[in-house]
């Protein structure tokens, strides 16, 4: 994805611990882990206003722009040409 999420950077810079951003934040250690790590699809603008005040920083300090990588094409949820049916289903 083009949007690298820095609040691993953050944490370091400003000395706090993850598990101190999990209780704050009213999450367990595990999605605190991914929200470090980059591993979300998705962040609710409630959660990254959360971030921001724990973290005294501004949106922009956590999110990073790279035009350069590009955007992963969205698959389709259901493809009908995946899956076999039997002869017999519409019967």
């Amino acid at each position: 994805m083009g949007i690298e999420f820095r609040l691993n950077v953050i944490l370091a810079e400003k000395g706090r611990k993850l598990k101190d951003l999990a209780q704050a934040l009213g999450m367990t250690m595990a999605n605190a882990s991914h929200l470090k790590t980059g591993k979300v699809k998705a962040l609710k603008l409630a959660t990254l206003a959360e971030l921001c005040a724990f973290l005294e920083c501004e949106p922009a300090d956590l999110l990073k722009y790279h035009p350069e990588v590009p955007v992963e094409e969205k698959k389709p949820v259901w493809d009908m040409q995946s899956v076999a049916l039997p002869d017999d289903f519409l019967d």
